[in-house]
């Protein structure tokens, strides 16, 4: 299978307030979309999938940045084994997206 896209992980945002407790901010609506491999491309929306589209509208920008720049984007994820960074958190998604099909709309 080949290696053509990136793990976009949507959470929803959390607030901590003591040192083993946090409230679940998803009721104000508030999802942080990211990546694992680029952890300075996320985003914040009030909906998962507004998350994600926005993360998907942000990389296709920055995948034309660097094809500008004559740059290969950073090494893609496995799209057989989404990252397990967020597994215990309640109310992720990963969702797995190819480049070809986010810079060639």
């Amino acid at each position: 299978m080949p290696v053509n896209g990136y793990w976009i992980e949507c959470v929803p945002i959390t607030k901590h307030i003591g040192e083993d407790e946090s409230v679940n901010l998803t009721a104000s609506g508030l999802y942080n979309a990211r990546l694992a491999t680029l952890p300075d491309v996320n985003v914040m929306a009030s909906s998962p999938d507004q998350a994600i589209n926005r993360l998907r509208q942000k990389l296709r920008a920055l995948s034309r940045y660097y094809r500008i720049k004559g740059q290969d984007l950073p090494a893609m994820d496995n799209p057989v084994q989404p990252p397990r960074t967020v597994d215990a958190m309640r109310g992720w998604i990963s969702v797995y997206v190819q480049v070809e099909n986010i810079c060639n709309p």
